[in-house]
């Protein structure tokens, strides 16, 4: 292969999940400028589409669809309207879920306290999510015999998270936060060694601390806890989305791509 077209995306059809949060558009952005199609699906159908029609003024073509991440039907649903419209799907990242920025009603609570229906609740869509996505769409793509599944994990979900440094932030890190992103990376290996063969790869991307307006106490703990002396801008994680959706990335199988400024070498 032309080592000039390791990242050529052309024609390849993509969902992203999460269509209305922060990193969903940055993963369209950056697989659009390499060609793929893109569709973004969220449960709030409304900010979607506003994100598309954000994502058009800069040049990006995608498509809104509504996707209740935690129903199979919706999964079959949305599907069946990506294949009507574009014959297709080569790509799926499972983007979806709970963060600080999108938080269940009891988010913040203590650990002794945190009530079960937020625990579900997380683990519905970070965790639950991810399996029927890759269920759904995975199935199709064992049809075609190829494809790539992206699923979005978590610093968290590689260590705990360091407890010392949000007294004080108004931020928090939830148990069933970490514990979903957890079993993202173990869904993400069950699979890929399943799938490998038959021509559909699995992989998770894992994000650092992202910045998002952050300031104040925690924004400098954070920043001397890093190597790398800062958190990431949401535009670093473009790269890593496009490796491992193309052809570059043939031969990876089960990996789990850390992009945390070093954080978890400490």
């Amino acid at each position: 292969m032309n080592e000039l077209n390791l990242f050529d995306l052309s024609g390849r059809v993509t969902i992203i999940t999460g269509g209305a949060g922060l990193l969903a558009s940055e993963h369209a952005i950056a697989l659009h400028a390499h060609g793929a199609k893109v569709i973004l699906a969220d449960f709030n159908q409304e900010k979607c589409t506003l994100a598309v029609e954000a994502l058009a003024k800069d040049g990006v073509i995608a498509s809104a669809k509504f996707c209740d991440v935690t129903k199979k039907e919706s999964w079959e649903t949305l599907l069946k309207e990506v294949l009507d419209e574009f014959g297709k799907v080569d790509i799926l990242v499972n983007n979806a879920g709970f963060t600080n920025q999108s938080k269940s009603a009891n988010f913040d609570a203590s650990f002794e306290n945190f009530p079960l229906e937020d625990w579900n609740a997380i683990m519905n869509v970070n965790l639950t999510g991810s399996f029927l996505g890759c269920q759904v769409v995975g199935k199709h793509l064992l049809e075609n015999g190829k494809g790539s599944i992206i699923n979005i994990a978590s610093l968290y979900g590689v260590v705990s998270p360091n407890h010392k440094i949000y007294p004080g932030t108004g931020i928090s890190q939830p148990v069933a936060y970490s514990v979903s992103k957890h079993g993202v990376v173990a869904l993400t290996k069950y699979l890929a060694t399943l799938w490998a063969e038959k021509g559909v790869r699995v992989n998770s991307l894992t994000p650092g601390g992202i910045f998002n307006g952050h300031e104040g106490l925690f924004l400098e703990r954070f920043k001397q806890l890093n190597p790398i002396g800062r958190m990431s801008d949401k535009t670093e994680l473009r790269g890593g989305i496009v490796f491992l959706a193309s052809d570059a990335s043939s031969h990876v199988v089960g990996h789990n791509l850390v992009i945390d400024g070093g954080w978890t070498a400490w």
